[in-house]
């Protein structure tokens, strides 16, 4: 009987494997437990500010400080440049570079670290307006419902907007520099070619300088100015006018250090405010 049994099994196996699909429709499958069901979701507006307003505002943040300290380095490749561009044995050498003091010289590493250092400023410049945006605008400004939580989220604003204000003056050396250097290309390309073109006119006479409309006002860009603000004589070792290249990264140093104490500040009040929120 238990050999007939053996015999039998691989013949049955084999049949059902010619079964159409349909053979098995009948068959009921197997009850499953459903998954849970998240119906309702119940926050209240402090912590809701915090998930939809600083949350973004810090990566902006944070975001700006990877792209800050890339400066550095285009500014040192920048400096290699120039020194190359003034030395005869360097491949970078350059027949019309200025004297050794200046930092005017043009070779392909220079330019090369100029369009680099460009490609910083739009992206820092962008995050620090829609940080601000995020931060003061009525969206965020309005009550919570709870003095307390307002209470914390002016402090939170307050906190971000210094380290913002930290982060545009970096921006500012950087776009500064930057836009000299490409306005002292400008100015000084195709001297060659001025006499040939004036036909006589009188270069020397100042040009007149057109006011602006009363629509073009660069101070009224449609958001609320940042309280806060760093003033460019208030940074060691930097003075308006000429700076050598090592002060302006000098300067930027020394600014990462300030906004890195501002936002470990902000990351304190952040953090306690957010474990109310995860109770």
């Amino acid at each position: 009987m238990t050999k007939a049994l053996h015999r039998l099994a691989p013949c049955v196996l084999a049949s059902l494997s010619l079964l159409p699909a349909r053979a098995f429709a009948d068959t009921p499958a197997p009850a499953r437990t459903p998954p849970p069901q998240i119906e309702h979701i119940v926050t209240t507006a402090f912590c809701a500010r915090l998930h939809d307003r600083v949350r973004p505002a810090v990566a902006m943040i944070l975001q700006n400080d990877g792209s800050i300290a890339k400066s550095k380095p285009l500014f040192k490749k920048y400096a290699r440049g120039v020194l190359g561009a003034q030395d005869p044995a360097s491949p970078q050498y350059s027949n019309g570079a200025p004297p050794p003091d200046s930092v005017y010289a043009t070779s392909p590493e220079t330019n090369m670290a100029l369009q680099q250092m460009s490609y910083l400023v739009s992206p820092i410049a962008q995050n620090v307006l829609a940080a601000e945006k995020l931060l003061t605008d009525d969206e965020y400004l309005k009550p919570t419902g709870n003095p307390d939580g307002d209470k914390k989220l002016a402090q939170i604003k307050d906190q971000l907007l210094q380290t913002i204000a930290f982060q545009s003056a970096s921006l500012d050396l950087i776009n500064g520099w930057v836009t000299t250097q490409q306005m002292g290309q400008l100015q000084h390309a195709g001297e060659e070619y001025i006499a040939s073109i004036s036909n006589g006119t009188d270069l020397s006479k100042p040009l007149i300088q057109q006011s602006p409309g009363p629509l073009q006002d660069p101070n009224a860009p449609g958001l609320s100015q940042n309280p806060y603000n760093v003033d460019p004589a208030a940074i060691p070792g930097l003075s308006v006018g000429f700076n050598p290249l090592s002060r302006i990264v000098d300067g930027i140093g020394w600014l990462q250090t300030e906004t890195t104490k501002r936002e470990n500040t902000a990351a304190t009040t952040i953090t306690a405010a957010l474990q109310g929120c995860n109770k």
